[in-house]
């Protein structure tokens, strides 16, 4: 039986309508065929929360080791590796994001930049300002900047860079546009890191490039060193970015559950894991299987693309009660694979989920009566990377 008939649910999948809002869609699937095979783009998509669990924690049979679009953007990377390699990058880059760094490099830094970002949207009587270009991405560029050590100079071109990274990594369909596009920002890139790094000295707080530039015990490459940093740079943006502004919409669209979330700093940690639950800023994690394997029965071939829906997982019914409902009392959310899992758990996750916290609580200090405009609606969009176009807020009488 070909494909198309044996998974006719898959075979209506469309990007198109996933990018609009993919729940039902995944919802259908998990009931019905929880493993699929998606024409479109002729990969295997996975909708069971427990199914995505065993593929993303078994690295020996579904890898991240292969031809790829983020390994032909950034090359070889903690994200493309596996085994040795892989943990030697992570640990490599992980020393910036560990907890006391965060507090002491990072925290006074962004509260600063946030303070001044919600600023610039106005203040006394009636307000009104976008926050997800003028807040959430300048947040994540300050943010991953400072964390590897470019200089915020360099911030409108990056911005710039970055747009053709996401275009191009979301191209599921091969557009070579798009593809030559992203390449050419991946190069502008480490042209312009070349002689940052040159000039690094060794500073015990320092950023990620300086730690990697004077590591002479087991020192990368500096090929290694751009390709890693382009990944964190990627990550840093659109992962925060993405974070933020979904979760002021998802706890602006429930105003009922604003003063549960307020009520405590665990309160609102709780109420952040929920906004990742609910509305993931990335939707998949692609695996490629090594051998020839199978899943609920379904035959996966050596060499195919098994795409684990991470929205699909966050919103299982065997995991979470009534998971369509945004609920920031719910105590499992932090369960919620917006991070993935596993050896390739988002190295910035920390990062992300403090950036959000500390735009959270300065919105909500400087805005009093913060909520969303009506009259310029925006919710998150896209089947890859998911975040709202526009994010429009209104405060003040």
């Amino acid at each position: 039986m070909k494909r198309i008939d044996r998974f006719p649910l898959g075979a209506r999948v469309r990007l198109a309508d996933l990018a609009v809002y993919p729940y039902p869609i995944f919802a259908e699937l998990r009931a019905a065929e929880p493993v699929t095979w998606v024409p479109e783009i002729e990969r295997w998509f996975l909708t069971r929360r427990d199914d995505m669990l065993a593929v993303l924690r078994d690295p020996d049979l579904f890898t991240t080791d292969a031809p790829s679009t983020i390994r032909d953007m950034f090359g070889v990377h903690m994200m493309t590796t596996e085994g040795p390699t892989q943990i030697r990058y992570k640990r490599k880059c992980l020393p910036p994001f560990h907890a006391s760094r965060l507090k002491t490099a990072s925290m006074p830094p962004l509260m600063a930049e946030v303070e001044r970002l919600v600023a610039t949207l106005g203040s006394g009587g009636r307000c009104a300002g976008e926050v997800r270009t003028t807040v959430a991405r300048p947040v994540a560029l300050h943010s991953v900047l400072s964390v590897l050590g470019i200089p915020l100079s360099e911030t409108e071109r990056v911005n710039e860079w970055y747009e053709h990274f996401a275009r191009a990594l979301a191209n599921f369909a091969g557009d070579p546009d798009l593809r030559a596009a992203g390449k050419g920002a991946a190069d502008a890139f480490g042209e312009a890191v070349a002689p940052i790094l040159e000039g690094l000295e060794r500073d015990p707080n320092g950023s990620l490039l300086s730690d990697l530039m004077c590591d002479h015990v087991d020192p990368l490459t500096a090929e290694e060193i751009r390709s890693n940093a382009l990944i964190i740079l990627f990550g840093g943006i659109e992962t925060t970015e993405s974070m933020i502004a979904n979760a002021v919409w998802a706890l602006l669209s429930h105003p009922e559950q604003i003063g549960t979330a307020r009520s405590s700093r665990e309160a609102l940690d709780l109420a952040i894991e929920e906004t990742l639950r609910w509305e993931p800023a990335v939707q998949s994690a692609a695996r490629h299987a090594t051998r020839d394997t199978e899943i609920r029965g379904i035959r996966i071939a050596k060499g195919e693309v098994v795409h684990c829906m991470l929205g699909a997982a966050n919103r299982d019914p065997a995991h979470f009660e009534n998971p369509d409902r945004f609920d920031v009392t719910r105590q499992n959310a932090g369960d919620h694979l917006s991070f993935a899992v596993g050896r390739h758990f988002c190295l910035g996750a920390p990062l992300a989920r403090l950036e959000t916290r500390v735009v959270l609580e300065t919105l909500w200090a400087r805005c009093p009566g913060l909520r969303l405009d009506p009259d310029r609606p925006g919710a998150p969009y896209g089947y890859e990377f998911r975040k709202p176009a526009t994010l429009w807020v209104e405060w003040g009488v």
